[in-house]
């Protein structure tokens, strides 16, 4: 395990967290709560979704910074096994419903993550 590629994944990882609380709060998670065009089930759960993304990008950050700090390859197999989750799925929503990569880049935001997980696993 090489502690250099695990710690630029946990950095990575922390930095699109910062991204996510900072930019997507005010984006995102703020218009949401607020939008009363939409059913409460739908503004609540929707809200519920965004702090989940939240807790598990600073899971993803913590289990890489476990695996560098403890040498634990079992925390890098599940950070990067999040990460590729988080980054097909985020590249393949958009393409599911045709939207722009330009609106929802965030799933390749992650590829490099998996890359620093695989090749930090080898």
């Amino acid at each position: 395990m090489d502690a250099l590629l695990i710690w630029s994944a946990a950095g990575l990882s922390f930095a699109w967290f910062g991204v996510h609380l900072v930019m997507g709060g005010r984006e995102v998670a703020a218009p949401l709560v607020t939008d009363a065009r939409l059913e409460d089930v739908v503004r609540y759960t929707s809200y519920l979704c965004w702090h989940i993304t939240s807790s598990t990008l600073l899971l993803m950050a913590a289990f890489f910074a476990g695996a560098a700090l403890f040498s634990l390859p079992g925390l890098l197999y599940a950070g990067t096994a999040l990460a590729a989750g988080t980054a097909l799925v985020g590249i393949l929503i958009p393409l599911r419903f045709r939207i722009s990569y330009g609106l929802l880049p965030q799933g390749w935001l992650f590829l490099p993550i998996v890359l620093l997980g695989l090749i930090a696993a080898i």
